[in-house]
């Protein structure tokens, strides 16, 4: 009986829900985003009130201290930009972090102005609880430690020595079961949590009870120490991956790293500005306000942390062009997802790439040794190696444009959509009017995306009824979901200190849905079959011999 009740939202009071008139437009709600043509705006604004109607508690055990507090931080922040209301059983006082507050109070008060406050009281209640000494029950827990994540149904311990991110990653996966459970009812997809779920940093492999977490662990790849490490891309990936490389190396925050271990020199490359908009709410790592430079705003913040960071304010193809030397010795995290921007990564020569890219609410992460002929790099693992046409015509058919347009869009990296672009794609279905005036002056990559760290919900009219406007599978509202970008970054800053520190990297690629458990999907991306993609030039890997003499990361 106690087990059922764990799973049922407390009901405070009665509810209405909102009519469309009352809250604003569905697309100036930074949660919201809608897809498709002639989508009901009360289907959005049902959507929206579900997630304003419900208020998430947390509770903190007396274990939730030093790099865990940082991480229950971390999951606040994540709640507070999706659900009506967030609040906390008690004040965590925190050490120093990367959003520069002393408490969660603090952080949470300056987090509420990113969405339009709710306009009703939340009718319902779910309680999260973050450690479990001397703390009753909830409905779900957190927990964890250094390099492990922990969520159950039942309060779960916190252990952390340093960098916490294990509890960040489960974090994480805690905001995607709340979403499912909140918005199960609207098509948001996932797997219900039943018990405990363990998820191993080290491995990215589910693991079973506290405790058995290192004697299971294999030995993957070798690490080899680093000196550099680079971020390409500094949108919300690159941003939360900065975040937590201060969290985990800046002296100020942590003893991540024995005192033998030198902190590597950090460069963000990003030729784009931050959009104060629209990025707040969608970056975690950021607190709102931010403008300017994405490169140069984060390498400061990283700089103000006591660790040493350069900024790069190009693309990563002009910034290849001016460097002193051919590579980059060291890791290159790269985020970037536009096809020219995955081929001047690949033509980096990095001796370390991790890729990582992100669709709806599923990630991947794949390392890319320079020396590795078996695996693909960081532009075949992106896009099949076809013919600019074919790509041309697939991005056609995706977005209403003609191919020559296309074309003329992929040739040109500072190309942007025009009025004229979005009128073509609004006729033709792809994108409703209300996100046309978003999208002018934005790239083609906006456009054929369309969805980036968020969560479709297929459009539900009752049974047997066709959607609206004649059924057509691209009827869906999108809900932003930052929490899959933090994820990812969890993922970097975990195999960068990994690196550092000479522990078992990643090697190939995992896959994770957050829409539910990872269940450690494992694999070795081939490379391109057609012999046509740069990673399968000989005279690159004549460079990559030449430029790392040392070991290599992979045989």
């Amino acid at each position: 009986m106690g087990h059922r009740r764990g799973h049922q939202l407390r009901r405070k009071n009665a509810m209405t829900t909102p009519s469309a008139f009352e809250y604003a437009p569905a697309g100036r709600d930074p949660r919201l985003r809608l897809i498709g043509p002639e989508i009901p705006p009360d289907y959005a604004v049902a959507v929206l009130h579900a997630l304003d109607d419900v208020r998430i508690l947390f509770r903190f055990g007396e274990d939730c201290r030093g790099g865990a507090a940082v991480a229950a931080a971390a999951a606040a922040a994540l709640s507070t930009r999706l659900f009506g209301d967030v609040r906390t059983d008690r004040d965590l006082e925190l050490p120093p972090n990367w959003w520069l507050v002393r408490s969660i109070a603090e952080l949470l008060d300056r987090t509420r102005a990113l969405r339009p406050p709710p306009l009703t009281p939340p009718g319902n209640t779910i309680a999260v609880t973050i450690g479990a000494a001397g703390i009753s029950a909830g409905d779900y827990g957190i927990g964890g430690d250094d390099w492990t994540a922990r969520i159950d149904i039942a309060p779960v311990s916190v252990a952390v020595d340093s960098h916490g991110l294990g509890v960040h990653a489960a974090a994480c996966l805690m905001t995607g079961q709340l979403l499912h459970r909140v918005l199960g009812p609207f098509g948001y997809p996932g797997v219900a949590l039943r018990g405990l779920y363990a998820l191993d940093l080290i491995t990215h492999q589910p693991t079973g009870s506290p405790g058995s977490v290192s004697e299971a662990r294999p030995v993957c790849m070798a690490g080899v120490g680093i000196t550099e490490v680079g971020i390409a891309g500094v949108g919300s990936v690159g941003t939360s991956t900065a975040a937590l490389l201060a969290t985990a190396l800046a002296p100020g925050y942590t003893t991540a790293l024995p005192a033998a271990v030198a902190r590597p020199r950090i460069v963000l490359i990003d030729a784009d500005d931050f959009d104060p908009q629209r990025n707040p709410f969608r970056y975690p790592a950021l607190m709102g306000g931010e403008t300017g430079s994405k490169a140069v705003t984060m390498a400061e913040r990283l700089c103000g942390a006591g660790l040493v960071a350069l900024a790069a304010p190009l693309r990563v193809g002009p910034w290849v062009a001016g460097r002193e030397r051919p590579g980059f010795d060291g890791l290159l995290v790269s985020s970037v997802d536009t096809l020219s921007g995955r081929l001047e990564v690949a033509d980096v020569l990095a001796r370390d790439t991790l890729s990582i890219g992100v669709a709806g609410l599923s990630l991947h992460a794949q390392r890319e040794p320079v020396a590795a002929v078996d695996r693909a790099c960081p532009y075949c693992d992106f896009v099949d190696a076809a013919p600019p046409s074919t790509q041309a015509e697939v991005h056609a058919a995706g977005t209403g444009l003609s191919v020559a347009r296309i074309l003329e869009l992929l040739g040109r990296d500072d190309a942007r959509l025009t009025a004229a672009d979005l009128d073509l794609a609004v006729a033709a279905g792809r994108v409703p009017e209300v996100r046309r005036r978003q999208l002018v002056g934005a790239p083609l990559a906006d456009l054929v995306r369309q969805a980036y760290a968020e969560a479709a919900l297929a459009v539900r009219t009752g049974a047997g009824a066709p959607p609206p406007g004649g059924g057509s599978a691209q009827e869906v509202v999108a809900v932003a979901a930052p929490h899959v970008s933090w994820f990812a970054g969890t993922i970097a800053a975990a195999e960068t200190i990994k690196q550092l520190l000479e522990l078992p990297l990643l090697d190939g690629r995992v896959d994770v849905d957050l829409a539910g458990l990872p269940p450690g999907l494992l694999r070795r991306m081939p490379p391109d079959p057609t012999g046509t993609c740069l990673c399968r030039s000989a005279v690159r890997r004549r460079w990559a011999q030449r430029l790392y003499t040392g070991p290599l990361s992979a045989a």
